[in-house]
């Protein structure tokens, strides 16, 4: 067994809503310390034809130094199933308890949606069902760029059946700025990390506006 540090739910050029192609994904998370990324793309547009290619692709991408795991955000028995972004429009208020044994985690911290500070509810929402706490960048451009990652025990040599194996058996933990993720859903570094997103909410607004304006003016 080997541990190795994974990023979790990345969208790629094959997703509609992103532009990232795949060997650049590839360079930027090795660049960042990561040895897998499990990909997320979505699944408008797939077919069975579609799903091939894409695998080749990743398969092709991939170096001896970064593995990337194909992988589609929709549920699927056959697979590691995650509750995505639960914050996001209220999800949660919407989850089933019957759904929880369909699931193998849930994502307490999402970048895009959460921001960052995981979600405040995540923690305890995934001891309530049973779930896995789960941390996820949700990857769509540069600005989700973050220290968020997986610690995967797997099983050597490290191939996508055996990073899917490994996330199946539990053999993980959520990663923020080189340490559990779990430290900062309470006490002061989760207050810390809750004031800067609430203060980033605040002027993300204003600075984005600023800077449509001052491109207009160029």
């Amino acid at each position: 067994m080997k541990t190795i540090r994974v990023a979790a739910h990345v969208h790629s050029e094959w997703s509609y809503d992103a532009e990232w192609p795949l060997p650049e994904l590839v360079g930027a998370f090795r660049e960042r310390g990561y040895d897998a990324v499990l990909m997320a793309e979505h699944d408008r547009g797939f077919d069975d034809a579609r799903w091939e290619a894409y695998r080749a692709a990743c398969a092709e991408a991939s170096t001896p130094e970064l593995l990337l795991v194909p992988g589609m955000e929709y549920e699927d028995s056959d697979a590691f199933t995650v509750f995505a972004h639960p914050a996001r429009r209220d999800a949660i208020r919407s989850f089933q308890p019957e759904w929880a044994p369909l699931l193998d985690a849930v994502e307490i911290w999402n970048r895009h949606y959460d921001g960052i500070a995981p979600y405040p509810r995540g923690r305890s929402f995934a001891a309530e069902q049973g779930l896995r706490p789960f941390a996820a960048l949700d990857f769509h451009t540069r600005r989700q760029f973050f220290p968020l990652a997986l610690a995967l025990e797997v099983a050597e040599p490290v191939s996508a059946a055996a990073v899917v194996e490994a996330l199946r058996a539990a053999r993980f933990r959520v990663e923020a700025f080189g340490t559990s993720a779990l430290r900062f859903t309470g006490g002061i570094p989760g207050t810390a990390l809750r004031t800067g997103e609430w203060l980033r909410r605040r002027i993300r607004g204003p600075v984005r506006r600023a800077q449509r304006l001052a491109g207009r003016g160029d």
